[in-house]
């Protein structure tokens, strides 16, 4: 897929990852796609990222 940035190497399907964003334009095609899915173990630390806390793994200090 030439839009695609990952892959996965199970199933050999491409998709795009993008980076979290806090004023939730999270999506590759700005606000007219569909809001981004959060996985179940992910989603305390997206939500806290929203609420201004650093990215796991980007604290500065």
């Amino acid at each position: 897929m030439r839009d695609a940035n990952s892959r996965d190497v199970d199933t050999d399907e491409c998709f795009w990852l993008s980076g979290p964003k806090r004023d939730r334009t999270d999506a590759r095609y700005g606000h007219c796609a569909p809001p981004p899915t959060v996985d179940d173990d992910a989603r305390a630390d997206y939500e806290a990222f929203l609420d201004g806390a650093p990215l796991p793994g980007r604290e500065h200090g």
